[in-house]
């Protein structure tokens, strides 16, 4: 009788907290949709540690978009799974316009390199604005007979299988992107994976590896001092930090064009007025001299967009990043 009774009030209190979360949901929509919105704090959510890039970025964005809110904006950093602890937590918060999330590029090749993510990139959640976008280069040693990324394919479709790239580990993006000009150029180059790191650079640097792939901003200290060579950038256009520096697409292999990007998202579900809202106050943000600068300090470049720009470029990475998985058949042990 004991045992029943506490059942029942168990039942009571999930029913009682069901319907506490639904309604605290809905009272967010319906204020989200009132022309009130935002009335109180809100959380951006960061899958990251504090100090890197994303995390850096984030708060760059915080604090702009707090002061154009009206409202506090608080990084709340949850680092785990490469982002899934982030990811998801977020997914969880349906509906709920108070609970943002950054994600950088990791956000939509996670779920190619691991099936039990938790999380769809597309279907799960609202795309907001691009904040940022980044290249990536290759680069091989100061004294490399490899002069341009022509002679690295020629070299590698004469001796294929005997030239080696290092890279901040499996998975990451420098291997995707490796291994998509490994297609694009028909060649097959050997992945060296390191854990993270300055450690590919050093080894570049001292000639243990001939080559690597890493973000332009990493190398171009290095190419400046004469320590290594770089020789194409895989963005749509030169860089201002290395401007005799080719594109891939200029330098050999035509159309291949990669970038990294920074955008923040909502979980699936917010209401329409919301989203227009936090668009309208992210494109304001994005394009902040404060802003601009301090990205471009780091190495990127500011650029907003619309929620369905956003949404096509996370459903087009994603796919693209789970045929370049598929194809070269990655894992993750």
């Amino acid at each position: 009788m004991c045992n029943a009774y506490k059942e029942i009030r168990f039942a009571g209190w999930l029913v009682a907290l069901g319907l506490a979360t639904f309604h605290a949901v809905a009272l967010a929509q319906v204020s989200a949709g009132s022309g009130a919105f935002p009335v109180r704090p809100l959380k951006l959510v960061v899958g990251a540690s504090p100090g890197g890039n994303v995390d850096i970025t984030a708060r760059i964005t915080a604090r702009r978009l707090a002061e154009l809110a009206g409202q506090p904006v608080v990084v709340d950093n949850r680092p785990g799974a490469g982002g899934a602890v982030a990811f998801n937590s977020v997914r969880q918060a349906a509906g709920d316009p108070y609970t943002l999330l950054m994600v950088p590029t990791g956000f939509t090749t996670g779920v190619a390199l691991n099936p039990n993510a938790g999380y769809d990139p597309v279907k799960d959640f609202t795309p907001l604005s691009t904040v940022s976008y980044f290249s990536y280069a290759l680069a091989v040693g100061a004294q490399s007979p490899l002069a341009t990324l022509r002679d690295l394919l020629a070299a590698a479709k004469a001796r294929p299988g005997t030239i080696a790239y290092g890279t901040g580990g499996i998975g990451s993006g420098q291997h995707l992107i490796a291994e998509l000009l490994s297609s694009a150029g028909g060649v097959q180059l050997v992945h060296v994976p390191y854990k993270g790191g300055t450690a590919p650079m050093t080894s570049l640097i001292s000639g243990q590896i001939p080559l690597v792939v890493e973000i332009e901003s990493m190398l171009a200290p290095q190419a400046r001092a004469g320590k290594i060579r770089v020789l194409a950038i895989t963005g749509p256009n030169r860089s201002p930090l290395l401007p005799d520096v080719p594109t891939v697409s200029e330098a050999g292999v035509r159309d291949f064009v990669v970038q990294g990007w920074l955008g923040v998202v909502g979980p699936r579900g917010i209401a329409p007025e919301a989203v227009k809202k936090l668009n309208a106050a992210l494109r304001q943000t994005v394009t902040d001299v404060e802003v601009v600068a301090a990205i471009e300090k780091g190495g990127a470049v500011a650029r907003a967009s619309s929620p369905e720009e956003f949404l096509s470029l996370i459903d087009s990475d994603t796919r693209r990043w789970s045929k370049v998985v598929r194809d070269a058949k990655i894992q993750i042990r």
